[in-house]
């Protein structure tokens, strides 16, 4: 997708890995021990790519953690990981030795908190370094198979043209877990005009 130059391109990374480190503060505090959260890829893909890259680079079931957003740019954002991981993953949030069965209980809770402050980080980032409002929607936890996950995130919808998809690579390291997921930010392209021109101008500041 060449909505971006090169320079816009490269300040949207700058601003997620900002996101993402103030994202893994954040957790560090919450768990009390030290949470390193990177980002090794990102690109602007359509939505046909998009789908693709899910069934490419995906396991055939995820878990995950969805909310909507609205302001300089509306759209959809997850955070997804194999569901295989994710109790795993619940485990090192609470940093307690608890049964499966307890861990299952508080499996969706803590998803959604820890998508909350993943999300909330990114998207509150790049709204406020860009100096533009934005509104998030309470986060909602699930569980899915990779051939669902289109449906479930509207990229299937008959005006798929109208909608860009920004994938996120990230690897956590949460105490002795590690493991790869996705950010999804399904963004509208009506909205775009002014997530340019908001980028544009921060540049021209720098300049």
């Amino acid at each position: 997708m060449d909505l971006f130059s090169a320079d816009e391109h490269d300040l949207i990374v700058e601003l997620m890995n900002l996101g993402v480190g103030r994202a893994a503060h954040a957790l560090s505090q919450l768990v009390s021990d030290e949470v390193l959260l990177s980002v090794p890829r990102l690109e602007f893909i359509s939505v046909p790519e998009a789908q693709k890259a899910f069934h490419n680079d995906l396991p055939p079931f995820l878990a995950g953690v969805m909310q909507n957003f609205e302001g300089f740019i509306n759209g959809r954002a997850a955070l997804l990981f194999p569901e295989a991981r994710s109790l795993e993953l619940v485990n090192a949030m609470i940093g307690e030795e608890l049964s499966a069965d307890e861990i299952t209980e508080l499996e969706h809770e803590t998803l959604a908190e820890l998508g909350n402050i993943l999300l909330n980080h990114c998207l509150a980032t790049l709204a406020n370094q860009l100096q533009q409002q934005i509104k998030t929607d309470i986060p909602l936890a699930f569980s899915i198979s990779a051939d669902e996950l289109p449906g479930t995130l509207s990229l299937h919808q008959s005006d798929s043209d109208n909608t860009l998809v920004m994938l996120v690579q990230i690897d956590f390291s949460l105490r002795n877990s590690a493991l790869r997921g996705y950010l999804a930010f399904i963004i509208d392209l009506h909205s775009a005009d002014t997530f340019v021109n908001a980028l544009r101008s921060y540049l021209a500041e720098l300049i």
